[in-house]
């Protein structure tokens, strides 16, 4: 890869670019860190399609019980029980759609993405030093 660097003239503008491009680099790295780290781990999480069909279970329970008491305190608090599993069973079914076959292989994608544009970065680091340390 080519990069431009005898247009830099000064010192200067060497290091400013330096400077911004080490951060984007850090951040690269912080990112590459962070999807390792989910990959080494997607298969130590409890499937999500598990717990998803026993709180729905629970919601299939508790919604007859829910329509035939009458008004009051075990009603209410019934009812906010059944909230509560309807709640988590939204969240499972969304983390359930997030740690399929798909969401690993655009996770695996991610990672080796971010390793081409470590890679590269790297080229124009040590091209813009090498240019810093000719001027």
């Amino acid at each position: 890869m080519a990069f431009s660097v005898s247009r830099l003239t000064t010192v200067a503008q060497c290091t400013t670019l330096l400077k911004a491009k080490q951060r984007d680099r850090a951040g690269l790295v912080n990112r590459l860190n962070n999807l390792n780290y989910q990959l080494e781990n997607w298969d130590d999480d409890a499937s999500p399609e598990a717990e998803l069909a026993s709180t729905q279970a629970l919601i299939t329970g508790l919604a007859p019980v829910v329509a035939t008491l009458a008004e009051g305190d075990d009603k209410r608090r019934t009812q906010n029980t059944l909230l509560r599993y309807q709640t988590r069973a939204n969240n499972l079914a969304g983390k359930a759609e997030d740690h399929g076959a798909v969401a690993l292989l655009e996770k695996e994608l991610d990672r080796d993405e971010v390793i081409s544009d470590i890679a590269v970065l790297d080229t124009f680091i040590a091209a813009v030093t090498a240019r810093k340390a000719e001027l």
